[in-house]
């Protein structure tokens, strides 16, 4: 959950099945209380839905909320789609008339005043104000909505490599919304795969999204709906990379264990598809986690398999990506783990990764990023403190337009390396932050 007390919470929430079922019933005491129970206070709910923390506190403990207003104000404060709970999806209601657009002389009205130069009033933002409206989904689904929406989601890939997953998290989460709604509608057995396959691409980017921005929690529920979407469309390789994804994240929390079982179910899952790029990727994961756990004989042992893999790779093109130059990158993140426990290994890190830096595919920013700052970092656990902190400070002008909290955290490795010299490689490292 995010530290601010007036963000809403992850709207993953509203789709658990036990939120589903309290909401189509009305039962706001179910929703505070499931809502406790994922770390949103009491008070937080009260600064949202504009109540007083009593009165939220009394309806936790079961007191019903019938009113047809406080409920629209729960949900537009929480931000709850307002069909889960049976709301309308207007900006007004009168007489339980929904109007579809605003009164047209106090509209105007507002507008004059505004062009006028008048300030204003809170009275004239609830004129203005417009809660979110679902787009309706066509009443049958074919191939220009799969076509649409593929492409859709391959833009906001796009972005999040080049920008960070702070950049598209929202918007993912809105076409993941748009998507559940065209699986509802009338469509073929056919046009119903793709969009389970499209949907499981969607749930992956918003796990590595949420991953980016630091919200663990939302990234391992998306990136377990990713693997439900992959086997309802029986692709195993979308499966494979989601499990795999779910791996490093567990990783990166300290949890070794379940990054490691997470990481050969998914083995198992690209045993089927018969993929070496797949599996590859997937040793290089095991590799990393290895690496963070200092074990670096299995770590090396698992880059070595996962070259074997990708070299014997015959398989025809599926949704990893990964190829030689991706493995590279991979291969001199591990070794870069390695050289912060070991300088004996920053030599063969820097190599590495100055070829597969250069051969990056440039839309590739946020990877080129973690590449340029393991390779300061290696250069400076190397004793190359000159070119360290040149490319320190490039990779610092660079993250600057990415939006990624685990960039930022990446950075705290070249800030240790920065540290442990004097003059201008501390200045470097106190354009880091902490």
């Amino acid at each position: 959950m995010s530290g601010d007390p007036r963000a809403r919470p992850d709207p993953a929430i509203w789709d658990l099945p036990t939120m589903r079922a309290a909401l189509r019933r009305r039962d706001i005491t179910t929703v505070y209380r499931l809502l406790k129970r994922h770390g949103v206070a009491q008070r937080r709910i009260a600064a949202l839905s504009g109540q007083a923390q009593p009165e939220v506190s009394l309806i936790a403990r079961g007191r019903q909320v019938m009113a047809y207003d406080v409920l629209e104000r729960i949900a537009d404060g929480l931000g709850i789609p307002r069909g889960y709970l049976g709301l309308a999806y207007s900006d007004h209601v009168v007489d339980g008339v929904v109007t579809t657009v605003p009164d047209r002389r106090e509209f105007m009205g507002l507008l004059a005043k505004v062009a006028m130069g008048a300030a204003v009033t809170g009275a004239d933002l609830v004129l203005l104000s417009n809660p979110a409206t679902a787009t309706p989904v066509p009443a049958r689904v074919g191939a220009t909505e799969v076509g649409q929406l593929r492409d859709l989601t391959s833009v906001l890939w796009a972005q999040e490599r080049r920008l960070g997953g702070g950049a598209v998290r929202e918007a993912v989460i809105a076409q993941l919304g748009w998507a559940r709604g065209l699986l509802q509608a009338a469509h073929t057995d056919h046009v119903g795969v793709e969009l389970r396959v499209i949907l499981a691409d969607l749930f992956a980017l918003a796990g590595r999204a949420s991953h980016d921005v630091g919200f663990s929690g939302a990234a391992l529920r998306y990136l377990g709906q990713s693997v439900v979407a992959a086997q309802e469309a029986e692709d195993s390789a979308r499966a494979a990379l989601a499990l795999g994804q779910i791996g490093r994240l567990y990783s990166r929390l300290g949890n070794a264990d379940a990054a490691r079982d997470s990481i050969n179910l998914g083995m198992l899952a690209a045993e089927r598809v018969r993929s070496g790029s797949l599996s590859a990727l997937l040793l290089c994961s095991q590799a990393r986690a290895h690496a963070e756990s200092r074990e670096p004989g299995r770590a090396i042992d698992y880059l070595s398999r996962a070259e074997d893999a990708i070299a014997g790779d015959n398989s025809p093109a599926e949704p990893s990506g990964f190829n030689p130059t991706l493995l590279a990158s991979e291969r001199g993140r591990v070794l870069t783990v390695l050289t912060v426990h070991d300088r004996k290994y920053a030599t063969e890190a820097i190599e590495t990764l100055l070829a597969s830096n250069e051969r990056l595919d440039p839309a590739r920013t946020k990877r080129l990023a973690f590449g340029l700052t393991e390779l300061a970092t290696c250069h400076l656990r190397g004793g190359d403190r000159e070119t360290g902190v040149r490319l320190g400070h490039q990779v610092i002008d660079l993250a600057a337009g990415i939006r990624s909290e685990r960039l930022t955290e990446h950075l705290g490795m070249l800030r240790s390396a920065a540290s442990a010299h004097a003059g201008d490689a501390r200045e470097l490292a106190e354009r880091i932050p902490v």
